[in-house]
């Protein structure tokens, strides 16, 4: 099943005729092999430059954890991005 772009009220549809335990191998399989992300990707989609995402990055401020492969190669999971993105909601 692919649930990337969909809406909110799109996934909802998506999964709605899902039984238990459909839900948990997907819950399953999308938590053991998540997406990650460069700087500039996360850059590119949240209309931030690579320096203020780099930044944010070495603070901490996508849930603690980013993965360096090489001196100039860092990436973010998915739900580091999430972390960070909610850090932008009004209370």
């Amino acid at each position: 099943m692919n649930l990337l772009g969909k809406s909110r009220e799109q996934v909802e549809q998506a999964l709605a005729r899902k039984t238990r335990d459909e839900l948990i191998d997907i819950i399953f399989s999308l938590s053991t092999v998540e997406q990650h992300f460069k700087a500039a990707e996360i850059a590119r989609r949240s209309g931030m430059t690579k320096r203020t995402i780099l930044t944010d990055i070495h603070k901490g401020r996508f849930n603690g954890e980013y993965y360096k492969r090489a001196g100039n190669q860092i990436t973010v999971s998915a739900s580091g991005v999430d972390v960070w993105r909610k850090a932008f909601e009004s209370s």
